[in-house]
């Protein structure tokens, strides 16, 4: 997943570049078609590719901006930053008693 939004990036990767089938990017890198699938759901759903059913995946015309790139939005006082997904440290238990005890 990682090589193709490199190359995407690069421009190594073009749009409209096709990819290689699921069953033979599988075969190549010596993983289950599960994985290649799961790797490439990750990409349409950023956006990077598109699917047309049996005409294949491609590269997007015109792939997202990647976010990160752009750094870290400011957050106004007193706003919380729900977007990373991550919980505050402050509100979880604390685990040293029960991993003492392991």
């Amino acid at each position: 997943m990682t090589s193709v939004e490199a190359g995407v990036r690069t421009g190594a990767l073009p749009p409209g570049s096709p990819l290689p089938t699921v069953r033979a990017l599988a075969a190549a890198l010596e993983v289950s078609p599960a994985t290649v699938a799961k790797a490439y759901g990750e990409l349409r759903r950023r956006g990077v590719v598109g699917t047309a059913g049996r005409a294949g995946t491609r590269v997007r015309d015109r792939p997202p901006v990647d976010a990160r790139a752009a750094g870290d939005p400011v957050v106004p006082t007193g706003v919380l930053d729900l977007a990373s997904g991550a919980p505050d440290p402050r509100l979880l238990p604390d685990h040293g008693a029960a991993l003492a005890r392991v």
